[in-house]
């Protein structure tokens, strides 16, 4: 949750507009965030003490954090009678969410041209540097006026396959969402999720950054960096990011003959070499000696996740895909007589 969600969360709670679940959730945030009872409250004897108090609270608080001193609207008029009898009660929680909550790097305002894809088809985008975008149906992308000068930034909104020119010294930017992919020069797909509330980015070619556009309590932010046939997951709710494999590997460095993958009884070790070097993946033998069984076979023509499974069977072997990387166990072709 940002630090705007939750001023727009207070306010409602303010106005006993909540429900009972965003209720509880103040209530917890209150006592997780170090305001135990007696902490977060303070007595008073009468409204005008309280309100000053609340002044110097807000006001001390405020110019600790570096931010104006103005108080915000939903908290004016947190002060709280249970009783003729009893004391003043000052509800201060709502004034530390700057600290305790992740803050979002506003998303930029793009003054520029913005592409929308209204046919049926993809559509083909050239951007200011040759760059080019293919915009999935109901696709749109917006560039900054100043594409090109310090950054090349553009927002998406829906499914996109990019080819961008590289330039080390002008990075590419494309914002979705809460999520923002930084290159060089690659070729990427930005693909969201609306049934699962995720976005996927997958690399054909180079190497990317991705990242969520929100920052921790220590000023950090959660990213990874993919590569060719890998891709990131991100989840809007819990604002997470998973890194794994595509679910359809391609062939990233061509095979010097299209025969490459024809084995007349060619050793594991020597096969797999072969698959790494063409998918550009990590391939793991938890039992080294699988590498010296022996594999003939013609597995051209055929997807990574195939030619694994017929290399296997051969050797009496399995694989698995655990993260970005694939790995195989099995006894050895010699374990059984």
């Amino acid at each position: 949750m940002t630090r705007g969600e939750f001023e727009k969360l207070a306010e409602r709670y303010r106005l006993g507009e909540c429900t009972p679940e965003e209720v509880a959730f103040v209530e917890q945030w209150v006592r997780v965030n170090g305001f135990a009872d007696g902490e977060d409250r303070m007595v008073f004897e009468n409204e005008a003490e309280a309100a000053k108090t609340e002044e110097e609270v807000w006001s001390g608080i405020r110019h600790a954090a570096g931010l104006s001193t103005k108080k915000p609207r939903w908290l004016t008029g947190r002060v709280l009678w249970p009783g003729a009898a009893a004391g003043v009660i000052l509800v201060v929680a709502g004034l530390f969410l700057t600290d305790r909550f992740p803050q979002a790097d506003p998303e930029p305002e793009l003054a520029g041209l913005e592409t929308f894809n209204t046919s049926t088809s993809h559509q083909r985008i050239i951007l200011p540097d040759s760059s080019v975008v293919t915009l999935a149906e109901g696709a749109s992308i917006a560039t900054s006026e100043s594409y090109g000068q310090h950054t090349r930034t553009v927002r998406l909104k829906g499914e996109a396959f990019f080819e961008i020119r590289p330039d080390p010294k002008v990075p590419f930017l494309v914002y979705s969402g809460d999520l923002v992919t930084e290159v060089l020069g690659t070729s990427f797909t930005v693909r969201p999720e609306a049934k699962t509330k995720t976005i996927e980015v997958s690399v054909a070619t180079g190497k990317v950054s991705v990242y969520s556009n929100e920052k921790d309590r220590n000023q950090r932010r959660r990213g990874v960096i993919i590569t060719p046939n890998q891709k990131a997951v991100y989840d809007m709710e819990s604002k997470t990011i998973r890194q794994d494999l595509v679910d359809d590997p391609r062939i990233v460095v061509e095979p010097p003959v299209a025969s490459v993958f024809k084995f007349d009884e060619t050793p594991v070790r020597d096969v797999l070499s072969i698959l790494r070097q063409t998918y550009q993946m990590e391939i793991v033998v938890n039992n080294s000696a699988l590498n010296d069984c022996l594999f003939t076979g013609n597995v051209n023509g055929f997807d990574l996740f195939k030619q694994l499974a017929y290399i296997c069977d051969a050797i009496d072997a399995r694989y698995e895909v655990r993260g970005t990387s694939i790995f195989l166990t099995g006894e050895g072709c010699g374990a059984h007589p």
